[in-house]
């Protein structure tokens, strides 16, 4: 199904954009949908061109104005899905097509997320106090619920410590929407023009010894008692474990393959990053750091041969 929508949205500029902009205004009730617009995008840069590429953002832009416009009476979503998800797309995308290497690709997403760490620390003066204010609705209506179980106080004391988390948590979303719509975008594109060459280039990440140290830097610094200034830089560490625990899972993707072992495990890795979502991305993260030294991939290859 999802074949033939990649092959429906290569069909032409409208079809690209049509499917761009339902299944973005479609993520506002099912956020995944977000993925498989940037996908669209992605595939349709790739295949066509950045000038081809780029005409699809502005006519998925128009469709999506109308439609939002006619729909829920709100052109300004359509600007704000522009903004924050599809031109971040198209420009690592760019950086993909230009570089030919996904794991710059990767490192420059890695740097949009820390760009947009800066910016919120430049453009709001306390970050964690305006995330609290934002938060302060959902903190009122679940004091008011009846099964919730804490008092006023510590709910106060839960979404401070929230707050704190916002900009890194906010960071590694957006990052992390473009990587997974590159990813897709780019199996797609595998699978409708190279069968079996988006799995080669993905079990072959790898982010390099530098972005490894700077991960374990910014872990190691989390654990100090950091001035108030120095807050963005614990705010830069979600986007580096997202990013390494990505090498993570494409390291267990390249073990599993050269050892020909049940997808079974492919699953119960999956199956646990949805229920243990933190320290499953923690223990990827820490799997891809330490495979920039010691190289898994490689010894298991090398086992393998003998």
């Amino acid at each position: 199904m999802l074949r033939s929508m990649a092959g429906f949205a290569m069909k032409g500029l409208w079809q690209s954009a049509f499917v761009v902009a339902l299944l973005s205004l479609g993520a506002l009730l099912l956020p995944p949908l977000s993925y498989l617009a940037s996908g669209v995008i992605v595939l349709a840069t790739l295949r066509i061109g950045p000038v081809e590429g780029a005409k699809v953002l502005a006519a998925a832009l128009l469709v999506a104005i109308i439609a939002a416009s006619l729909i829920l009476e709100q052109y300004s979503l359509a600007l704000i899905m522009f903004v924050t998800s599809w031109l971040p797309v198209y420009g690592i995308t760019l950086v993909l097509g230009y570089s030919r290497s996904m794991t710059l690709s990767l490192l420059a997403s890695a740097g949009l997320g820390i760009a947009v760490v800066l910016a919120i620390h430049l453009f709001i003066a306390e970050p964690a106090a305006w995330w609290f204010g934002m938060l302060t609705p959902l903190m009122e209506l679940l004091q008011g619920t009846d099964g919730w179980q804490l008092d006023q106080a510590q709910t106060q004391a839960l979404f401070s410590e929230i707050a704190k988390l916002m900009t890194g948590l906010m960071a590694a979303a957006v990052m992390l929407n473009v990587v997974i719509g590159l990813l897709i975008g780019r199996a797609w594109q595998a699978s409708l023009y190279d069968p079996g060459a988006f799995g080669n280039e993905f079990c072959q990440i790898r982010l390099g010894k530098p972005a490894a140290l700077l991960t374990t830097a910014l872990l190691l610094l989390t654990l100090l008692s950091l001035p108030a200034g120095l807050q963005f830089i614990v705010d830069c560490l979600p986007v580096m474990l997202v990013v390494f625990a990505l090498q993570g899972i494409a390291i267990a993707h390249a073990l599993v393959r050269q050892r020909n072992k049940s997808k079974f495990w492919l699953i119960a890795m999956y199956v646990m990053l949805v229920f243990m979502l933190p320290q499953m991305v923690l223990l990827l993260a820490m799997l891809g750091v330490i495979e920039q030294w010691v190289n898994f991939r490689k010894h298991s290859s090398e086992n393998n041969a003998e």
